[in-house]
C-alpha cells in the first residue's frame, strides 16, 4: 500500500512538474522591415533545451513581419539580432507563416517546421562582437507574406547566475535603400539598352556594307 502511495505521489509530482513548464507560445511583438529596431530578451542557453528547466535559462521570443507586394521584388532581406549585454550569445530562427494561438512550446522546433509555420534557416555567429561568439544575422531573398522570428540564447556566459529575465537583444529587418534599388535599375535598364543598340548596330552593318 506504501509503495503504491509513493508512486502515487511520484507520478502527480512529475505530472506536475510538465504541466508548470507547458505554456502557449505567444508572440511578443512586430517588426516593421526597414522600420525601428525593436528590443527582447532571451534565455542564455534555449538553443539547447527550448522552454527546459529553468524556464529563466531557455525561453524563446517569438516576432513576427510582413512583407508587403513591391516591384521589382524579391529583395533580400537581412534578419540581425544584436546583444545587448555581453553575456549573452544570441541565435534566431526564420519561419514563413504565424504559429496557431494556444500551439504549445513543446512543439517548437528552431531547426524544423512545426504547426503551421515553415522552416527557412537560422542565423548563429555570422557578425563579429564582443563576449561568446558572434551575433546572427540571416540573409534571404523573400516573397510577400507573413513571417515569424525566433531569438534565444546559444551558448552564453552567465558569472554570478543567470538573470531572472535572460539577456537583452536588438532585432532588426533591413532591406536595400530605395537609392540603391534605384541604382540597380538603373543599371539593368543601362545595360539593356547597350545590348540593345550593339543588337541594331550589328544588323545594320552589312546593309551598309553592300551599299557602299
Amino acid at each position: 500500500m506504501k509503495v503504491k502511495f509513493l508512486l502515487a505521489v511520484a507520478a502527480l509530482a512529475i505530472f506536475a512538474q510538465s504541466t508548470a513548464n507547458a505554456a502557449p507560445i505567444t508572440y511578443t511583438g512586430t517588426v516593421v522591415p526597414a522600420g525601428a529596431t525593436v528590443n527582447g530578451n532571451a534565455g542564455p542557453f534555449a538553443l539547447f533545451d527550448p522552454f527546459g528547466a529553468p524556464l529563466n535559462e531557455t525561453f524563446f521570443q517569438f516576432w513576427s513581419f510582413t512583407i508587403n507586394p513591391v516591384a521589382p521584388g524579391p529583395y533580400q532581406y537581412a534578419i540581425t539580432a544584436r546583444r545587448l549585454n555581453n553575456n549573452l550569445d544570441p541565435f534566431l530562427s526564420l519561419y514563413r507563416g504565424l504559429i496557431t494561438p494556444g500551439t504549445d512550446t513543446s512543439a517548437f522546433d528552431p531547426f524544423g517546421s512545426f504547426d503551421a509555420v515553415t522552416y527557412l534557416g537560422s542565423g548563429d555567429d555570422e557578425l563579429a562582437a564582443s563576449g561568446p561568439f558572434g551575433d546572427p544575422q540571416l540573409k534571404l531573398f523573400l516573397s510577400p507574406g507573413t513571417y515569424t522570428i525566433a531569438v534565444g540564447g546559444a551558448a552564453s556566459d552567465c558569472p554570478g547566475g543567470c538573470p531572472a529575465n535572460g539577456f537583452p537583444y536588438a532585432l532588426a529587418v533591413t532591406v536595400p535603400e530605395p537609392s540603391t534599388v534605384a541604382l540597380m535599375m538603373a543599371a539593368l535598364i543601362g545595360i539593356g539598352w547597350t545590348l540593345r543598340r550593339q543588337g541594331s548596330a550589328q544588323a545594320r552593318s552589312p546593309s551598309a556594307f553592300r551599299s557602299a
